[in-house]
């Protein structure tokens, strides 16, 4: 049986992405918009996928990190991840 997407993983990804955005309210924030476009750099992008590994017990390989470009390939990789050890 599939799990839904976890909503406190999508609230860390756009809490995380808000802040470097001061002007954007969370809700605005597409989880479709390349990391880069909002302005997280890649250090930005390593702190914000060690707080995923630690908060939601996965392990995200580095060339799977390198390659994701959204907040939505995040949220499938950790949705995949919780399904497999399920």
């Amino acid at each position: 049986m599939k799990r839904p997407l976890p909503i406190e993983l999508t609230q860390m990804i756009r809490g995380k992405l808000t802040a470097r955005l001061p002007r954007t309210k969370v809700d605005e924030i597409s989880l479709e918009t390349p990391l880069e476009e909002l302005g997280l750099d890649s250090l930005d992008r390593l702190c914000l996928l060690f707080e995923i590994e630690e908060r939601f017990n996965v392990a995200i390989p580095d060339i799977t990190a390198s390659q994701m470009k959204c907040g939505a390939d995040i949220l499938a990789f950790v949705s995949i991840g919780r399904q497999e050890r399920a």
